[in-house]
């Protein structure tokens, strides 16, 4: 099934954002390297949401899993991933170098984010980010909601994500209700 460029823009929600002065810019990839906000960065955040493998009923799982998504059934899943990247080096930061990620709800959830490799083993690495996820609660209401990311590395240094305020952007709770599947 051939998916239209506007089809595929319309549930990505990766971006990429930066931190200027305390103040966090967005900014698109394409224009990340020639825009002097992204120039001047403490740090560069960017990723992407995914649905996770939870609760996915079992004829649905090859499509689903760790597939991009902006909209997710309560019940379901959502996987944060992110790269933090320093801009003096260009070079993805591990746990070694970041004191903290944090990705914060809109509603004042926060889930502290794990540094790991992808796929998980035993299965063999294939990259390496931040990923944290979140099962949506049975009854947390349905529509958009928003989230930042935040990065702090040892030395102080911040850098943060913001998605777009428009709700095509923004990761949507539909009204559908994935049953739990035990593992």
């Amino acid at each position: 099934m051939a998916v239209s460029r506007r089809s595929f823009l319309c549930f990505t929600t990766g971006l990429l954002a930066t931190t200027m002065g305390g103040k966090a810019v967005s900014v698109s990839a394409q224009d990340a390297a020639t825009t002097p906000e992204a120039l001047a960065t403490d740090l560069i955040v960017f990723g992407d949401i995914v649905q996770g493998g939870k609760n996915i009923p079992e004829d649905q799982a090859a499509d689903r899993s760790c597939v991009l998504s902006s909209r997710f059934p309560r019940n379901s899943e959502i996987v944060w991933r992110v790269r933090v990247v320093d801009p003096e080096t260009r070079q993805p930061m591990d746990d070694s170098m970041l004191q903290k990620v944090e990705v914060a709800l809109s509603d004042g959830q926060t889930f502290e984010m794990d540094y790991g490799a992808h796929p998980p083993p035993p299965r063999p690495a294939k990259d390496y980010y931040w990923t944290v996820p979140w099962v949506v609660p049975m009854d947390y209401p349905t529509g958009t909601f928003s989230y930042t990311v935040t990065a702090t590395d040892t030395q102080g240094r911040v850098g943060q994500f913001k998605p777009f305020d428009l709700a095509p952007s923004l990761p949507a709770i539909t009204d559908q209700v994935f049953e739990t599947v035990e593992d």
